[in-house]
C-alpha cells in the first residue's frame, strides 16, 4: 500500500513584534554604552546622551531587520522606533521588564551566551620527563 504523501514542512516566519537576535543584541549594547556614558559626566549630558541612543539604537535595529530578517519598511521602522525610546531610556534596561521583553522577542537564551571554560591545565608526569632526558 502507498502511504498518502504529506505536505513539505513550511517554514513560518515570525510575527511583527518578534526582532532578530542581533537587533536584541545592538539594542543592549547601547543602552549600555550610553549609559556608562551618562554616568561618566555626573548627569550633565544626558538630554545628548539620550538623543544619541535613540537615533543609534534605532537606525542600527532598523538596518539589522530590512537587511538581516528581511522586514518591510513598515515593520523595520516600527520595530526600529520602539529599538531608540528603550535604547533612550537613562538607566541600564538590562535586569528590567523591558530587558527581559526584549530578550523574548529577540528569542534570546541562556543556551546563546558563550560559556567561558577554564583552559585545561596539562602537566607532565615524571616518567615522561625522564625519558625524554634519556634520549
Amino acid at each position: 500500500m502507498e502511504q498518502p504523501q504529506t505536505p513539505p514542512i513550511k517554514l513560518q516566519k515570525r510575527g511583527k513584534l518578534f526582532l532578530h537576535k542581533l537587533s536584541g543584541l545592538w539594542v543592549f549594547l547601547v543602552d549600555n554604552a550610553f549609559f556608562g556614558a551618562t554616568l561618566a559626566t555626573a548627569g550633565l549630558g544626558l538630554p545628548i546622551s539620550c538623543l544619541l541612543a535613540f537615533f543609534t539604537g534605532g537606525a542600527g535595529v532598523f538596518f539589522i531587520q530590512t537587511l538581516i530578517s528581511r522586514d518591510s519598511a513598515k515593520q523595520a521602522f516600527n520595530k526600529a522606533l520602539l529599538a531608540g525610546v528603550l535604547s533612550a531610556i537613562p538607566t541600564s534596561i538590562a535586569g528590567t521588564v523591558y530587558g527581559v521583553w526584549i530578550l523574548r522577542m529577540a528569542g534570546l537564551s541562556r543556551k546563546d551566551i558563550p560559556v567561558e571554560e577554564p583552559p585545561i591545565d596539562v602537566q607532565a608526569n615524571p616518567s615522561q620527563d625522564d625519558n625524554n632526558t634519556s634520549h
